[in-house]
Formats: structure tokens, sequence, C-alpha cells
């Protein structure tokens, strides 16, 4: 018996910079056209707060005192690959200056750093570590003029107390990103052995209410000579980049997180107004088997909101996570309810992202919550974690990012990784995984758009300048959505914006 299938490339999606200009890569883009929400008319100046101790603060603003100008570019045969770094003067990327003010400054006391350090009980530590930062955060908080975002530059033996350092050595550790590369982004986005999960969530929950994003930041990223312990960085998954990339993406994220917008998608103005909803699902704080749901919803400005839903309930043939008919619809009605908040209507188009199958509860109550907003069209598409099938391209290269294989009408297989022409290599360090994406309801009959849709999704990544994710955004923010969400106690409303959970 043979079998025929569909086998097509798609093109790398361009993206919309400053001035409408187009770009298929970030940096490039940003280089060329400045920020999406760039003016002429106004000189935009960023306000940065930092928290830390001495030494990593001193640290930190030297690092910004050098970037400032340009850092060179990693000797490369893949110049695309790893680009210098301009500089974050006015007439760098972000057209903007990054400022820390002698008022947005705090230094953290050394009693309280030891304090920390020298308590044996893991979660207490946890607790103290958080309690340090976050007087310093409230303080900068109620300030008349308060920064935009607050970078809290770790020192390193709250970092060596708050990784797990009494775990076995042949621990399985957690993946650090979705990407299964060597993937460092240079910001917040620390490798995620337990412990210092649950303090960058619990950090990150507690200071919410203060209303300024926070970013996480280790020595290593701007302090090429920083030394950590040999045990924890034989214990960690992290890979630090060369020093351009790390400005790259730190600058980038601390840009997004003050409230500025560096990329969008580039919409179709013949086309339906489309929002993107990922429905995903994690553990409390129990550590139990019980799960909670969370709704992660951008739009085509990269503009995130996220809720969280109602506890999941467990499929007796494949265990995976559910949602109940009624919570499913009460997930998905405040989800809209919120995007109409922010955009005055609700959109024309939804396209629901999932890691799992539709139950049969869920699809009813995701449809009724759709119909009562006048929502007529949309697609809901799941995405299993690994793909059964794999294609292998001759030579000694994996296929093409933008590969694409129809299996049948209502699956298609997509290669979100793999080689990129523009980078004249394929830059990861293991075989790539397709994405699987399999439509329950599909009310968009070109199979192109989804997949071409679904591609652009995937630069939607303000901690990472380098475009090709492994997963869209919708799906990949779930995990740094569920550390912090779990904090989040049952009936206190977690601020919407992603960009406090990033």
């Amino acid at each position: 018996m043979s079998s025929t299938f569909n086998l097509k490339h798609y093109g790398e999606p361009l993206l919309e910079f400053g001035g409408e200009g187009r770009h298929l890569d970030v940096r490039f883009g940003l280089v060329d056209h400045g920020p999406v929400d760039f003016s002429l008319d106004r000189t935009k100046s960023l306000k940065i707060g930092v928290i830390g101790s001495s030494r990593t603060v001193d640290g930190l603003r030297e690092w910004f005192r050098r970037c400032e100008s340009e850092i060179a570019a990693k000797p490369s045969r893949q110049p695309n690959l790893f680009p210098a770094f301009p500089g974050i003067s006015i007439g760098g990327p972000f057209r903007c200056w990054f400022e820390i003010d002698d008022q947005h400054q705090r230094i953290l006391s050394t009693s309280g750093i030891s304090e920390v350090v020298r308590e044996l009980a893991d979660e207490a530590a946890i607790k103290k570590a958080v309690a340090l930062f976050l007087e310093e955060i409230r303080d900068l908080s109620q300030l008349d003029r308060p920064p935009q975002v607050i970078i809290c530059a770790l020192p390193i033996e709250i970092i060596e107390r708050v990784k797990n350092l009494q775990v076995s050595e042949d621990m399985e550790l957690e993946s650090g990103d979705d990407r299964g590369d060597d993937e460092e982004v240079g910001s917040d986005d620390e490798p995620n052995t337990r412990l210092y999960a649950d303090f960058r969530g619990a950090l990150k929950a507690a200071s919410m209410a203060m209303k300024i994003p926070i970013q996480l930041v280790w020595p290593s990223t701007y302090d090429n000579s920083a030394v950590i312990k040999r045990k924890l960085a034989k214990l960690s998954d992290r890979r630090v980049q060369d020093e351009a990339t790390r400005a790259w993406n730190f600058f980038c994220a601390l840009y997004y997180k003050a409230g500025g917008t560096p990329w969008r998608m580039i919409r179709d103005r013949t086309a339906y107004d489309t929002t993107f909803l990922g429905i995903s699902f994690f553990e409390d704080l129990s550590g139990g088997s019980l799960r909670t749901s969370s709704a992660q919803l951008f739009d085509e400005r990269g503009e995130g909101l996220i809720l969280k839903g109602g506890t999941a309930l467990e499929d007796k043939l494949d265990r995976h996570p559910y949602l109940s008919r009624d919570d499913a619809y009460s997930l998905l009605k405040r989800s809209l309810a919120a995007y109409k908040r922010e955009h005055l209507n609700f959109p024309a188009r939804l396209v629901i992202h999932k890691s799992s199958r539709f139950h049969e509860d869920e699809f009813e109550g995701l449809n009724t919550a759709l119909e009562e907003a006048g929502v007529t069209m949309a697609d809901f598409v799941w995405m299993p974690r690994r793909s059964p099938i794999k294609l292998v391209r001759q030579g000694d290269y994996p296929p093409l990012r933008g590969t694409a294989m129809r299996i049948d009408q209502d699956t298609s297989l997509l290669y979100t990784r793999g080689s990129v022409d523009f980078f004249a290599t394929y830059p990861g360090m293991y075989v790539p995984n397709p994405l699987i994406l399999r439509c329950q309801r599909r009310d968009r009959t070109e199979w192109d758009a989804l997949l071409q849709e679904t591609m652009a999704l995937t630069k939607m990544n303000w901690n990472n300048t380098q475009f090709d994710g492994a997963l869209p955004i919708t799906m990949r923010a779930a995990r740094q959505v569920g550390e912090i969400l779990k904090y989040i106690p049952d009936g206190v409303d977690a601020d919407p914006r992603y960009r406090f959970y990033m």
C-alpha cells in the first residue's frame, strides 16, 4: 500500500518594524527600521530600576555603559546568525535611551544576603530571598516617578542558595526551553531546576501588585569573568551565548517589558481581524496531580493577555488534562472579555492552540462561548509535544525551517526548527522535531494560511532575537505563565499583561 503526501516549503515570514519597514530577521529589521512603535515626533527614554548587591549593581551599570557603544560580533562563518549589537544610544536599534538614575537604584544589605545564604531550609531560604527583593521593589514602585521596569541583578550567593544543590547528580533536569538546543537568552529565561524556578515564580507573583515588570539577570549575562560554582554549573543546563547576542536579547526584553513593541506580525488588511489563544495546564503548589488551566491570548502586535482558569480534569483514556464544559466556557468568555476591554471589540476570528486533543466537553464549552460573543470564525488546533513522523533531507543538514507535509485533511507536519537559509546553517545541536498540527475545527479552509501564521507566531518571542523558535508564542508562554500563576491565590486577579510573566 502506498501513500501520497503533499510536501511544501513556506518561506520565512516577514515582520513589521518602524515606518512599516519589513524584514525576516528581528535584529536586522530593528537596525534598519527601529521598533514598530518608533516615532520621529518624540525622543523616547526608558527609566530602568536596578536592585542587587553593590557588586552586581556596579557590574550591571558598567555593562550598560559598555553597551552604549557597539558590541562586536562573534567571529563566525555565519555573520547573519551572530551580528554585532549596535549599542543602546538614541540611534541604536530601539531608537531610545535606557537610563538608570541613582534614585532608581537599590543596594541589598550584606546582612540580608547573608541571612538568605545561611538559611538551611530550602523553602524558608526562597521566602527570605523573595522578601529581600520585594521590599526594594515596593520602595521603587512608590516613588513619584517610578521606573518602567526593574532589573533584579542576582548576587551569585543568592543564585547558589536558591538553586537546588541538594539533588543527586543523575537527576533529570527539566528543559530550560522549548527549543531543545543550546539557546541562552541572556536575560530572564534562565535554566529551570526546581528551586530556582520556585524563586523566580514566587518573586514575579509577589511583585505583580507593584505594577512594574521585573527582569531577573545573572552576573554571567553582563560579566564575562563571572564564576558559578562547579557543582551548580554541572547541574545547570545553562549555556552562555556570545556577548553581542546577550545584549540583543537583554535589551529587547527590557524594551518590551517597559511597554514597547519591538515588532509585530504583518497583517493582511483585507483579512479578518484574528487573535490567537493558547490553553495550557500547570501543577499547583501541592505538587500533586491537581492541575490548573491558563489562557495565553495574543494579537498580531504581540500584546499578550494572561488569565487563570479552573481546575483540570483527567481524561481516563490518555490521562491528558482537560477542562469541563463550564470551565472551558468560562475561561474563553473571560478571555474574550479581556480582549474586548483592550480593543473595544471582539476579534472576527479566533485560533485556539492546545498541546493535547480537545475533549468533547471542552469543545462544546468553547463553541458556546464563541457563539455568545458572535465570533463566527474559529480554528481549534492541537499540537502534540512530540511528532511520530520525521523527514530526512539529502545531505548533512536537517530539513529547512518551513518545510511542511500534509498528512490528511485535518493534519499537517511543520518544521519550525531546521536549517535556515538566512543563517546559512542549522543553528541547533540536536535533530529538530517538527510540529504536528491537528485541526478539530477548521473554518479557515486554506492550510497554507494556517501554517504560515503558525510560522509567524514562532517569531513573537521578545526574550530571544534569534527568530527560529520551535513553538508559537501561544504555546511557548505556557511554562513561564504556569510557574507564576501557581503562586497567585484563587480569587485574586493576576495582572493580565504578558510582560509581567516573561
